[in-house]
This record gives C-alpha cells, structure tokens and sequence, in this order.
C-alpha cells in the first residue's frame, strides 16, 4: 500500500458517513423500535444491525485478501445454503446483544474498516481479486462492503417507518 489515494479517502469517507446516520438512528431508538421484526429480512431490526456490524469484518476479510494479493478466504466461496446457515446461527446468537454492545461493535468495526480503506492507494483500488477476473478492490469495497451495509441499512428503516405507521400514536 503506497501513497493513499483520493478515492479511497471518499470510499472511507462515504463508508464512515453511512455508518454514522445508523448509528444515529440505532442511538434514537426504543426497545420496541430495537426488538421490531424487519420483514424484509426475517429477523429483528436488532440482529440486522449486529449483522452489518458482524458484516464489516466479515466482508472486510475478503477486502483485505484482495489489497494483500491474497486468495479470497472461504466467506466468498459460500453457498446460498451455507450462507443461509451462517446468518441463521448468527441471528440467535445476536438476539441475545443488547443495543449498547451492538452499537459499541458497529462503531468499531466501521472504524477499524474505514481507517484500512483510507490508507489504500489508486494502485491497490485497482489490484484484482486472485482467481476472480473483474473484481477489483474497489468493486468489493463498493458493492461488497458498502453494498452489504446499504441493502441491510434500508431495510431497518423502511421496517421502521413500516412499524411506526402501524402503531399510531407510540411513536413520533
């Protein structure tokens, strides 16, 4: 990793900004707001966040390989089934989180993610994925990482706006 790059600042950038409206948003909500079910995802809005924050890392290994000229680890080989399986036991051991240690792991997770991001060079943003032509750093920094956060994020709003126009007069 030599010089960092302008566009990695902006990805880092754009990551950090992202996470904090979450994490604003999460920091505002009530416990019925916290243990809501988000349809689109088949869970409570509270494992998604602490799925997303679990994300981070998770997907952030696959980020690393990739900036270290490394074979992807074996999260980017799962199966639609096996992939399903590690979100299921992942979700009952989230259930379990509290809002403040899933937020503290959100914060974390997203800054240890976004300083690595910060610090890569147009070089490295450019470097692709062993085995996989096509995909770049960037585009598993964008679509990957970022994506990941975006689809989960709009889910746990739209489930809150959904709850609170279900349930008139609990929430403002």
């Amino acid at each position: 990793m030599e010089g960092a790059s302008r566009r990695a600042e902006a990805l880092a950038a754009e990551f950090r900004a992202e996470n904090d409206a979450l994490i604003a948003l999460v920091t505002g909500m009530d416990e019925h707001d916290w243990t809501a079910d988000c349809p689109q995802e088949g869970r409570s809005v509270g494992v998604v966040v602490g799925h997303i924050a679990e994300g981070h890392l998770i997907i952030g290994g696959i980020v690393r390989a990739i900036a270290a000229g490394r074979p992807l680890p074996v999260q980017a080989h799962r199966t639609v089934e096996q992939g399903a399986a590690v979100n299921a036991r992942q979700a009952r051991r989230l259930a379990t989180r509290t809002r403040d240690d899933t937020l503290s792991t959100l914060h974390a997770n997203t800054e240890q993610m976004a300083r690595f991001i910060e610090r890569l060079s147009d070089e490295d943003l450019r470097r692709e994925a062993v085995g996989v032509h096509g995909l770049t750093l960037a585009d598993e920094i964008e679509r990957g990482l970022i994506g990941h956060f975006q689809v989960h994020a709009k889910a746990v709003r739209l489930a809150l706006i959904e709850g609170r126009a279900s349930t008139p007069g609990t929430h403002s």
